[in-house]
């Protein structure tokens, strides 16, 4: 689609609608595949995708807000954006309704008993449905030994449900598709504001700040810490940022992850140079930039992960060491979504002994570095790109065709 953020009535954009509806249909398919009755569900993200709801960063942490699947029904919502469940009523007219308040904190509890006000909660749900007797999948309690005690006693069994979970989010369609193109576009608008302050003396929590003031000023919903690592952080590569100022002649490694648009997010590394870049920098960058292009190469529907890994480095040797988990960062990728971090997941080795086949829909992160062991400098560059049947749509377009250098 590629349109504009806004309603409109000429166009139709993102259908919020059909993402929802797709969502759940999908959420329902690999719950069917795993043989589950129902869901429950304390993670935000899934939260998101099942009901659109949305879970604040400081108040995920007690895992006290959640969702409750019947296969065979709606989602009962326990969420607290408002401490009033009748005004997400209104918010949310596609929840029928089924919104609750927070059932108790699982993070809290120490003993069965903590968990008996949300175990009846569901226990009744379940009964509703007639599901009772059919395996209730959980997701992302981090308590799943007393869950597991809890429903236990009300003859309820309770399986691992984070891998229907990532199943479920692992193809997109053209509205999820849409809400990563625009986060993309606006960590291209954060990029241009970045580079036009990178000098001799800016630090790199400046850059970071500048960075996501461009972006809730266009309408992120959240974004977390980016990477800003500069000069000598540059090689080993640090994937924070500190108050290290910014000096000539340094290159300056940033990413803009977990830069949220309607959910979904950007992942997204550039480097720059402060200053005319050496020689030295421009073969660097170009070896990282060709490095990624050639595994992007491999990337069509029908195609494995391994497609895309036997176009990297075979051997961790090439960055100077000898075993592969000391480089486990330099080539990589990873579906991205509605989390950070999605199914697939790939590297060398691991894409040669477990190929994964590409599927039309996939949206993958694409991430290299290069450098010299005991080198002084590094570079760290990453596309997003959706799979298609004949090859790939590219997400990412700030420029990467070379070394943009900044203050000059």
């Amino acid at each position: 689609m590629s349109f504009g953020k806004f309603a409109s009535d000429r166009e139709e954009r993102i259908n919020y609608e059909r993402m929802r509806a797709y969502r759940l249909s999908r959420t329902r398919e690999q719950m069917e595949k795993a043989g589950l009755g129902a869901l429950i569900t304390w993670e935000a993200w899934n939260i998101r995708y099942i009901t659109g709801a949305y879970v604040t960063i400081p108040t995920r942490w007690t895992k006290g807000q959640c969702v409750v699947l019947p296969r065979n029904g709606d989602p009962h919502v326990f969420v607290m954006t408002s401490f009033s469940p009748y005004r997400l009523r209104d918010e949310m007219p596609w929840l029928k309704g089924k919104i609750w308040p927070n059932p108790g904190s699982v993070k809290f509890a120490q003993s069965v008993g903590d968990l008996s006000d949300m175990v009846n909660i569901v226990t009744k749900i379940l009964a509703e449905h007639g599901v009772s007797g059919e395996p209730l999948g959980v997701d992302g309690s981090g308590s799943d030994l007393l869950l597991q005690e809890a429903f236990g006693a009300k003859g309820i069994k309770i399986v691992d449900a984070k891998m229907p979970m990532f199943e479920a989010r692992k193809i997109k369609n053209q509205d999820e598709i849409e809400c990563v193109r625009m986060a993309c576009s606006n960590a291209e608008a954060a990029f241009a504001d970045i580079i036009d302050e990178i000098r001799p003396g800016v630090t790199e929590c400046q850059l970071v700040g500048i960075g996501m003031k461009t972006l809730y000023s266009l309408g992120a919903d959240e974004t977390q810490e980016f990477v800003c690592a500069s000069g000598p952080r540059t090689n080993p590569l640090c994937i924070d940022y500190t108050d290290r100022q910014v000096r000539p002649g340094d290159l300056v490694i940033v990413d803009i992850n977990g830069n949220s648009w309607q959910g979904y997010k950007s992942c997204y590394y550039r480097t720059f140079s402060c200053g005319k870049a050496t020689q030295e920098q421009k073969d660097i960058y170009e070896e990282s930039r060709a490095m990624m292009y050639a595994g992007m190469n491999g990337i069509k529907a029908g195609n494995t992960t391994w497609d895309i890994c036997k176009n990297w480095p075979d051997s961790p040797k090439y960055w100077g060491y000898e075993e592969w988990s000391e480089v486990v960062g330099y080539a990589l990728g990873h579906g991205i979504g509605i989390s950070l971090h999605e199914l697939p997941f790939f590297r060398y080795p691991s894409a040669k002994a477990k190929p994964i086949k590409l599927e039309e829909g996939m949206v993958l992160a694409l991430e290299t570095w290069a450098g010299k062991r005991g080198g002084k400098q590094g570079v760290r560059l990453e596309e997003n790109i959706v799979v298609t049947k004949d090859g790939y749509e590219l997400l990412t377009v700030f420029p990467v065709d070379r070394l943009l250098e900044c203050w000059i």
